[in-house]
Order: C-alpha cells, then structure tokens, then sequence
C-alpha cells in the first residue's frame, strides 16, 4: 500500500507548532491538563497527515472557538449556561471536537482515499466545529428568541439543541473562517470556501435536530460533538463530489 507523507520538514514544522500552540493554550487556561495532552495528539495527528498547513485549519477554529468561550464570560457564567471550568477545555471536548478531523488527515496518506474528498471532510469536520461553538457561545448572548428543529417549538436561549438568527449567522461565520483558513494554507481551493462553509454549517444543525435523542445519552455532550464533525465532515465531502470540485493528487 502506498503512502502519500507530507514533506518532512513540513511534519516536523507541524509538530514544533502544536507543541508551542498547545503550551499557551495551557498557559492561558483555555484547555485543562489532560486537553493540553488531547490536543497535543489532535495536532500531532494532523501533522503527519497533512503538515503544517493543516494546522491552520485547527489554528483557527481553536481561535474562534476559544475567544467566544471566553466572550462575555461572567455573564454566562451568572446565568448557568457557561462552559465549565473557566471556559478550560478537557481532554473529552478536545477529542470529541478534533478527533473526526485527525482521523481525516492521516487517512488522505492512503492510495485508498480521495484525497480531495478526504480533504474536503477534512476542512468540513473543523467548519462544523467552529460553526457549533459559536453559534452556542455567540447564540445563548445574542439570540433573542431560539427555537428547537425537532420537534418544532420556541425555546430559551442556551437550551441545548436550540438555535437562533444570532447563533446561526456567527456559526457561519465561523465555519467560512475555518475554511478560509484552509484555502489560505493550501489544504482546499478557494473554489471550496462557499459549499464547505455551508457544510459545516448544516453539521451542527444536524447535531441541534438529533439533539432529543443525544440527550439520552450519559455522554451527550461528547457524542453530539462526534455527531457535528461528522454530519459537518461528510456534507463537505459530498457537496465536493456532486459539484465535481475535487480533481487529481494535491
């Protein structure tokens, strides 16, 4: 079986990166202990897979998702509906959010794979992310009236599933960030930042629509992150093949 692995250098650069990343998240409290190490395998992973450009992808959602944890904090904080732990991330958020993404990347080395779909799923799985988080952070501050998808009612801003005009405009924002992002770096074309923004967007109202069953679940809130990647990484693959996107080996 063939490999396709990134230029050495560009590993090793990706793997400096992370280390250093991963070291201020920690130092600034946006991740706790066992995130730190979470997101040290997250960046690693992606490393080896597609190089430091890829790590512009997790850079940015990082980024987005991070400072609108933080963004008016003590007020979601008053009203119960804050992330806990200081907005500090740990290691079960960190995986559930980045772990379809790696996976994604270290599967574009294989001969088997598309490596323009897997690419796509790639960018799409962090878009959706991005579009989850801020569109949960930005949504439960800003949205004025929040409704559930299934089944159809009005809800209070903050109740899990529930999304708003607020949330859903900063969710794609977040996730054509994301996407930029990875036009930026060289992972995807510009061609993809409109279909695979839109993806990452519907992956995390997929999530918000399933969110009656998923709160079944002890874990609910790391499967629902599992369910936005995924939802988020397969739309973005899917919408680059039916519009005939993806062409021969980057």
């Amino acid at each position: 079986m063939t490999l396709y692995l990134p230029d050495p250098q560009s590993i090793a650069q990706g793997v400096g990166i992370t280390l250093v990343v991963a070291g201020a998240a920690r130092w600034f409290g946006a991740v706790s202990a066992s995130g730190l190490w979470a997101g040290l395998s997250v960046g690693i992973w992606v490393s080896l897979g597609l190089g430091s450009p890829g790590l512009a992808v997790v850079g940015t959602f990082f980024v987005f998702a991070s400072a609108a944890t933080r963004w008016r904090y003590a007020d979601k904080h008053r009203r119960g509906i804050a992330e806990p732990g200081g907005g500090a991330r740990g290691a079960g958020r960190v995986l559930a959010k980045g772990s379809v993404g790696a996976a994604l990347a270290v599967a574009g080395l294989f001969e088997t794979f598309d490596p323009w779909l897997v690419r796509a799923a790639f960018a799409g799985a962090f878009a959706a992310a991005a579009a989850d988080t801020l569109g949960t952070e930005v949504g439960q501050v800003l949205g004025r009236t929040a409704f559930t998808l299934l089944p159809p009612a009005l809800a209070k801003p903050g109740t899990p599933g529930a999304v708003s005009r607020a949330g859903t405009m900063a969710g794609l924002m977040g996730a054509a960030a994301v996407t930029a992002a990875a036009a930026w770096a060289g992972v995807a074309p510009w061609g993809w930042v409109a279909p695979v923004a839109a993806a990452g967007l519907l992956g995390s109202l997929v999530e918000a629509a399933l969110a009656p069953v998923l709160r079944r679940s002890p874990y609910r809130d790391l499967l629902a992150n599992l369910v936005t990647t995924a939802a988020g990484a397969a739309l973005a693959a899917g919408a680059v093949a039916l519009l005939g996107l993806r062409g021969g080996r980057p």
